[in-house]
């Protein structure tokens, strides 16, 4: 989650009243972003541990943050959830950047007058950049999240 990290470091921002923002952990959500990362190495898949999260009755993300999230119904964990919380490295605590290139295509090759559009496509993560040090509060080592994504390259 967002939280107040005092004023803005650019002094015509910080005069007009903005502020510096910083990620920190969600007390109410910790635990479960720790157990998910705890269950897949086991040999539990997505659809498992989605199952397992519902069972035991934890709010799905949308559910947990209806605002944020009012385009989704929130009535269970999905599959898609799980593996966007795994597939994340923000919970190393570090940053991260290059994980995606844009490009600009053309929507018509014989009609460029109807413009581009724009392509993301997902970087190898070999070709990532990761800060040095992590920039806020991890819910889980770096080694941790190397060892799910080796897995679910394995597991495909």
């Amino acid at each position: 989650m967002l939280v107040d990290a005092g004023p803005h470091p650019n002094p015509a921002k910080a005069a007009d009243g903005k502020r510096l923002h910083a990620l920190a952990p969600d007390p109410g959500t910790r635990h479960v972003v720790r157990r998910i990362y705890a269950e897949y190495p086991t040999g539990r898949g997505l659809k498992a541990i989605a199952e397992g999260l519902t069972r035991d009755d934890i709010p799905s993300p949308s559910a947990y943050d209806p605002g944020r999230n009012s385009h989704r119904c929130g009535i269970a964990w999905s599959y898609s959830a799980v593996r966007a919380i795994l597939s994340n490295p923000r919970y190393t605590g570090r940053q991260v950047w290059n994980k995606q290139a844009k490009s600009e295509e053309l929507i018509n090759v014989d009609d460029v007058a109807l413009g581009h559009a724009t392509k993301l496509k997902w970087n190898d993560p070999g070709l990532w950049i990761w800060s040095k040090e992590p920039v806020h509060e991890p819910l889980m080592d770096t080694e941790v999240f190397e060892q799910v994504q080796a897995l679910q390259r394995a597991r495909g």
